[in-house]
């Protein structure tokens, strides 16, 4: 705790030392402090999901936080054309407190070197590899906006950029990383990650494609003899998705004729979509497709998440930006009559797609931690002796719903942003039995959340509610928020 606060004052304190100097270029501050209250022992979803983890769960409670950034110019290096942009510098942290003062967490902590697009960083960072909105979608079946932030190394290309001798026509991005997973899970294990996405730029309308990758791998456990493959040949599997035994099968059933799975525990998203903008507004259709196996790359898979995004361009208009959206998660590639999948499970990674008891992709999935609120079921102690199955950490990915988010400018101080999501919830295969025995139960989840701006402050109030069959809640929250920024060289920035 007080090496964390230590960092974030030495960090402050630096950046106040060098934007007095000339090779500053920006100095953003921000403090805050919210209090909530809510009707059950938990927070209602909206209240804490897709807020990259710096919430609180608690009933009542008090959370306060301290964010600091800061980039540096460092010159005009000319390394991929004549018309290059700035090489940057920046770094920063973010820390919050809750659960009474009882849990200090280092939210961000990172250090990045950017030229244009090309950015490497390394550390804690709020990363998103689409462009869904965290505060109005559902949230990326991918990585979205829940979890904590993963500690990791990044390389990658943040924006579009041309295809040589394309004349702009043909645009890419992507990214590679590796991250540490850590041990508050099953295996202390390491993530790989990388994404890749193409586009067509027609002017106005730019259709695009793309495919993200994780895997969990390289798990080790010391109190079962749990070693998984961390060699160089182990990443080349997972980098490659070859089918390779990485210790998780036993030799003697390899040596009996059984054929191993691929390396890790693996997932992605595809994703198809189209941009389109004119001068009064900007539209973004979306569609992903989840897959834990190669078939689920499939014409045949009809599991997906679409929606669409509208921002008003007229800065006039009281309505800024709307979302639409519907998922559709039963199938879970059982097309072909071969092996069916459990969406964010996993056999020998048996915590599945969760990073510090939060679901890492789209919070409707649900994990025990989170479902113990209301259902008799509790989550693992992971460092524990019990036995864990696996594919039992995750107890409801089989989903059907919708969601409608907005948000509203009533003036330049007034602005409203409100979120209704309802869902019918079938549970996991093995836990249906909590979800209507294959019925489903249907639950509806709300959010309205009113701001007012007053020069640096921000003045923010919610009221969030869930209403259904599996339970009700009612919450809000009050809170209060100071921002300081400064920009020495403002027309170097790199936004």
């Amino acid at each position: 705790m007080r090496s964390i606060a230590l960092l974030v004052i030495i960090l402050f304190m630096t950046s106040q030392g060098v934007a007095q100097n000339k090779f500053a270029d920006s100095l953003r501050l921000q403090v805050g402090s919210q209090v909530q209250v809510a009707s059950e022992g938990f927070q209602p979803l909206w209240s804490k999901a897709n807020r990259f983890g710096m919430a609180s769960n608690k009933q009542f409670d008090q959370i306060t936080w301290m964010e600091v950034s800061n980039s540096h110019h460092l010159g005009t290096m000319r390394l991929l054309s004549d018309s290059a942009s700035p090489l940057q510098l920046s770094y920063g942290a973010t820390v919050f407190n809750a659960e009474h003062y009882d849990r200090v967490v280092l939210q961000q902590g990172f250090a990045q070197l950017k030229y244009k697009e090309w950015f490497i960083r390394g550390g804690r960072h709020r990363d998103l590899w689409d462009d869904l909105d965290p505060e109005l979608s559902m949230g990326s079946l991918g990585t979205s906006g829940n979890a904590l932030p993963i500690p990791k190394i990044t390389l990658g290309i943040d924006d579009y950029i041309n295809i040589p001798f394309t004349k702009g026509t043909l645009q890419f991005k992507g990214m590679i990383g590796h991250g540490w997973l850590g041990d508050n899970r099953f295996m202390e294990s390491w993530l790989h990650e990388k994404s890749f996405y193409g586009r067509i730029n027609l002017g106005k309308w730019k259709p695009y494609g793309g495919v993200q990758h994780y895997t969990e791998w390289g798990g080790q456990r010391p109190s079962e003899n749990i070693y998984l493959d961390r060699s160089f040949k182990g990443f080349l599997d997972v980098l490659f998705v070859q089918e390779a035994n990485d210790g998780s099968l036993p030799t003697e059933e390899e040596l009996a004729g059984r054929r191993p799975n691929r390396a890790g525990d693996q997932r992605g998203v595809a994703e198809l979509g189209v941009y389109y903008e004119n001068e009064k507004a900007k539209v973004h259709v979306y569609n992903q497709t989840p897959f834990e196996s190669g078939k689920g790359v499939d014409i045949r898979n009809m599991d997906r998440f679409v929606g669409l995004h509208i921002v008003n361009k007229n800065e006039h208009s009281i309505l800024r930006d709307i979302v639409a959206e519907f998922i559709y998660t039963k199938q879970m590639e059982d097309f072909g009559g071969s092996e069916m999948q459990s969406y964010y499970n996993n056999g020998p990674m048996k915590t599945g797609w969760e990073y510090e008891q939060l679901v890492i992709g789209n919070p409707l999935f649900t994990n025990r931690e989170g479902a113990s609120n209301y259902l008799p079921t509790q989550p693992y102690n992971w460092n524990g002796t019990e036995q864990i199955p696996g594919n039992a950490n995750i107890i409801n990915n089989r989903l059907v719903g919708g969601n409608i988010a907005t948000r509203v400018k009533l003036n330049e101080t007034w602005r409203l942003r409100a979120k209704l999501t309802g869902v019918m919830n079938y549970g996991a295969r093995n836990f249906e039995g909590f979800y209507g025995n294959g019925e489903g139960l249907f639950q509806t989840h709300a959010l309205l959340e009113v701001n007012y701006r007053r020069g640096q402050w921000l003045f923010r109030g919610n009221v969030a509610g869930d209403f259904g069959e599996l339970y009700e809640n009612v919450g809000g929250s009050l809170g209060v928020q100071y921002s300081l920024e400064r920009i020495s060289n403002p027309e170097k920035i790199n936004r």
